[in-house]
């Protein structure tokens, strides 16, 4: 780059120093690159940016008192962070279009298209450690972390969850857990994978690991996933699920230790373009597809509700509410592609000598009416029922007393909580309706 497209392209040293004089901490000033589409005023005070920090993009925020690049490279791009965040705590750190909340802790690595809410306490020293990959539709809410060279991508992690090294989930949503001390929440051990394609290469095998009606309330036990698992989704799991280390785990996991199964031995004829337990699978994605909309509507009558004057989290939960979308969307699309597999499968079936007529006719219902139950899920914010009002004064009331989310939710009083449930239970069973209505299966 030239001289004079640099200095068009990010301000001038002068500029920076108007910038420090404005609090914002810059031990090196001719080190840092700031985009000129970046304004001042989207820099906070008490920002320290140290050097080989590149920042830009017309959507970028930097909360007060931020401290980006203390021990790598640190390149930002239309992202948002949060107040009291330590961005590269342990190395290069990339941020594309990403919010992190306050006292974020990000050690080395790279986000995209995901929300981390941010850091309450402090019984975790990071929110991730070295290695880190946090791709499209990740959400990660208060205090979930993850340790060492991690990767997730359309996950949904709630408060507390925790994440070994060398962990890769993708296409799930892990609940549960009472409380950020040791043993009190969720924990996914090193080691583990979500197998999220079939041999076929589709994706319908989205996996939940409690629930949204009852997790979002804090209250529930944790779950516990064993180092070294392997997850086979579609999978559903019960509050109080644990797993033993070492093992394969697939279809539902009970409260208590699930030991897992091994693989068969031996071969088998297997054509994959025939598909098997199809109302079931789509079943279960609806089904999970019914919790993230639930989850949506939790973000907009609860969680907006609970910040009203906190400009900063009601933009990061703003955000989170956005990624939920993000994920509901792409549940949607992998469901329809599962579906448009089964018209191959419906003709090969038909061909052989002893055609299977029950299983073709489900797979026939689920494609002819796909398109009706696609359009039913796809208006899901038409899907509400006012916030019960018991559940709104008990709400307010607890927001007066508490200042962390998790205190908000974790005070509210036994009555509220389970009518709330059967609030967000009523959405869920909305989504499952249209699928035994629709679908006539």
């Amino acid at each position: 780059m030239s001289k004079a497209n640099y200095e068009s392209k990010f301000y001038a040293l002068e500029d920076l120093n108007q910038l420090r004089n404005q609090g914002v901490i810059i031990p090196a000033p001719e080190q840092v690159c700031l985009g000129r589409e970046v304004p001042f005023e989207s820099i906070g005070k008490g920002v320290t940016l140290h050097p080989f920090c590149r920042i830009g993009g017309e959507k970028t925020r930097i909360f007060p008192d931020a401290e980006i690049g203390p021990r790598g490279t640190v390149v930002i791009e239309n992202s948002t962070v949060g107040s009291e965040s330590v961005i590269g705590n342990q190395g290069s750190v990339t941020l594309i279009d990403t919010f992190t909340g306050p006292k974020t802790v990000l050690g080395s690595g790279e986000a995209e298209q995901s929300v981390i809410l941010g850091k309450e306490t402090e019984h975790n020293d990071f929110s991730t450690g070295v290695g880190f990959r946090i791709r499209k539709g990740s959400l990660y809410e208060e205090d979930a972390s993850s340790a060492q060279h991690t990767d997730t991508k359309m996950t949904v992690l709630f408060p507390w969850v925790t994440l070994g090294s060398n962990v890769n989930l993708c296409d799930l949503m892990l609940t549960g857990g009472v409380g950020p001390q040791l043993g009190n929440f969720t924990e996914v051990g090193s080691g583990t994978i979500h197998f999220n394609f079939t041999i076929r290469g589709d994706k319908a095998t989205a996996s939940l690991f409690g629930n949204v009606p009852d997790g979002v309330f804090l209250k529930e036990k944790r779950l516990f996933i064993g180092g070294n698992n392997s997850l086979l989704g579609p999978l559903q799991a019960e509050f109080g699920a644990m797993t033993a280390a070492g093992v394969r785990i697939a279809g539902k996991l009970k409260e208590g230790l699930n030991l897992g199964r091994g693989l068969p031995v031996g071969h088998m004829d297997y054509d994959p373009r025939i598909f098997s337990k199809t109302k079931e699978i789509i079943s279960q994605q609806v089904s999970y597809i019914g919790q993230l909309v639930a989850l949506f509507h939790w973000y907009r009558e609860i969680r907006f509700r609970s910040v009203p004057s906190d400009l900063e989290r009601l933009s990061l939960f703003q955000a989170g509410q956005q990624t939920i979308a993000l994920n509901i969307k792409e549940r949607i699309a992998q469901a329809g592609q599962f579906i448009e597999g089964l018209e191959t499968s419906i003709q090969i079936l038909s061909s052989q000598a002893m055609p299977p007529r029950s299983m073709i006719e489900e797979q026939k219902k689920l494609l002819e009416h796909w398109p009706r139950l696609k359009a039913h899920l796809e208006n899901y914010e038409d899907y509400f029922w006012e916030i019960p009002g018991l559940l709104s004064h008990a709400l307010d009331e607890s927001a007066s007393l508490h200042t962390r989310y998790t205190d908000i939710i974790r005070n509210l009083p036994h009555d509220s909580v389970q009518i709330g449930k059967s609030w967000l239970e009523s959405i869920v069973h909305r989504c499952e309706h249209h699928f035994r209505d629709d679908l006539k299966v």
